[in-house]
């Protein structure tokens, strides 16, 4: 993996400090919200960071493209009446196709914090093989849950994830930050993707101490994947 300079894509558009302080809320934030006994388990941190991403990445693309099903996306319906997202359009979000791609998908960003927490290039982890994990997993008992071994899955399954920590990312993407003496401007939609992936490359590094780089991208990446799958009515519903 080619390493370059991590530019903030919304550099110098008229959104900038309102992106800026997005980042910076929802980094300074999401570990407090997960606090129990005022501690915070390092891979359900990982994992929400990365349900987080995996759900923006989503939003922004629809924001942007709304789905038509068919057109290189594709809804599918499960026997337990829970409906996802396939499709490249999606998956694309996520990964780079050019280098430009490298400062907004969360795959260069996360693995650039694996990187910078001590992971070897050779060791990183297979992203081809976290995708058929997703997609094996889904409708069976393991739902939601990591490839990484038993003592190292988060907390919650990836869509309960999800839905204790959005609010929280709602809130800091809009500006509306509890306690702030006053309200910020509102991160546009378009720009959540990059917001959420950026935020990803640091909490891999904070946490190297306690839990291996490899194990933390992975963990990180394919709660990602499945949460960029959900269907918001299962996450946002009144």
């Amino acid at each position: 993996m080619k390493s370059t300079p991590n530019v903030l894509p919304w550099k110098n558009t008229p959104y900038e400090m309102d992106c800026n302080l997005a980042m910076g809320h929802l980094l300074m934030n999401l570990q407090p919200r997960l606090q129990v006994n005022g501690r915070v388990h390092a891979e359900t941190y990982i994992a929400a960071v990365g349900a987080i991403a995996g759900y923006a990445a989503q939003r922004t693309l629809f924001a942007e493209t709304p789905p038509v099903v068919g057109r290189n996306i594709h809804r599918i319906d499960t026997k337990s009446g829970e409906q996802y997202w396939f499709g490249d359009a999606l998956n694309n979000m996520l990964m780079p196709k050019t280098e430009a791609d490298g400062s907004r998908c969360l795959w260069s960003l996360a693995a650039g914090g694996a990187l910078g927490a001590g992971l070897q290039p050779q060791q990183i982890p297979n992203l081809d093989a976290m995708f058929k994990h997703v997609v094996s997993t889904i409708g069976g008992i393991n739902e939601g849950r990591s490839s990484v071994p038993a003592q190292h899955q988060a907390h919650l399954a990836a869509r309960d994830l999800l839905k204790l920590v959005w609010p929280l990312a709602l809130t800091c993407l809009s500006g509306k930050i509890p306690g702030a003496k006053r309200e910020f401007g509102a991160a546009p939609v378009a720009w959540w993707s990059a917001i959420a992936a950026q935020a990803s490359n640091r909490p891999i590094q904070d946490v190297k101490q306690v839990l291996a780089p490899d194990i933390a991208l992975t963990l990180l990446m394919e709660s990602a994947i499945y949460c960029s799958k959900l269907e918001q009515s299962s996450i946002e519903s009144t």
